[in-house]
C-alpha cells in the first residue's frame, strides 16, 4: 500500500556509479527516443520501445516479464533482482532540457532512481491547482512515488535528466488519466 506522502526516500541503496556506467555505455540506444525499456512484454516486436508510454487496455504493467538482452547481467538487472518488492515495467526515462511531461496520474506506485539530475529537475504533485515540487537527487537511493496522485515531471534546467522508473503494485480502482481540470475538452478528445 502507498505511503501517505507523494514521495518517500526508501532505505534501498545501490551503487550509483555502477548504474551510471551501464547507462553511459548504452546511452546510444536512446537514439531520438526519451524512453528505453529495461524489461519488455514477451510478445514485443521492439523490446526497447514497445509500450514505453501509455499502455493499451489489453497490456498491463505486470506483463513486462522479460529483462531485455541489452540489460541482462548488468547492474540494472542486479538492482531489480535485489528489490524487496515485485517490479513491473521498468524504464530509463530521459527528460530533455527545458521540458515537462503532461499532468496525469498512474495506476500504481512508481519508484524513481535518479541517474543524472540537477537541482532544477522536479516531480510535481498537483494539489488542486497548486504544484508541490519534489527533487530526487542522484544519491543512489530509491524513492517511492505514489503515482496515483496527480503529478508531472519538470526539467527546468539546461541539461537532460535521466531516471530509472520502476512500476510496482497496482492500486485497485484507479484509472490512468489526464485530469480534465488541467486540459481543454479538445485536448482530451471531448466535444464541447
Amino acid at each position: 500500500m502507498a505511503r501517505p506522502g507523494f514521495l518517500t526516500k526508501l532505505d534501498i541503496h545501490y551503487d550509483i556509479a555502477k548504474i551510471q556506467a551501464v547507462v553511459n555505455d548504452r546511452y546510444h540506444l536512446f537514439g531520438d527516443n526519451n524512453v528505453l525499456l529495461v524489461n519488455s512484454h514477451p510478445e514485443s516486436e521492439d523490446p526497447l520501445r514497445d509500450y514505453s508510454g501509455w499502455l493499451p487496455e489489453d497490456i498491463s504493467e505486470d506483463d513486462f516479464t522479460v529483462v531485455n538482452r541489452e540489460f541482462r547481467g548488468t547492474a540494472l538487472e542486479d538492482l531489480l533482482q535485489q528489490l524487496p518488492f515485485p517490479y513491473r515495467r521498468t524504464r530509463l526515462m530521459r527528460l530533455q532540457k527545458k521540458t515537462c511531461l503532461t499532468i496525469h496520474n498512474d495506476t500504481c506506485l512508481r519508484y524513481h532512481y535518479a541517474i543524472k539530475t540537477n537541482p532544477a529537475c522536479f516531480l510535481v504533485q498537483m494539489k488542486d491547482n497548486i504544484g508541490e515540487f519534489h527533487h530526487v537527487p542522484a544519491d543512489g537511493y530509491l524513492y517511492e512515488m505514489d503515482g496515483t496522485k496527480t503529478h508531472m515531471a519538470l526539467n527546468a534546467s539546461k541539461e537532460e535528466r535521466i531516471h530509472l522508473v520502476i512500476s510496482s503494485l497496482k492500486l485497485d480502482n484507479i484509472c490512468e488519466a489526464r485530469p480534465a481540470a488541467f486540459y481543454s475538452g479538445d485536448m482530451l478528445g471531448q466535444k464541447s
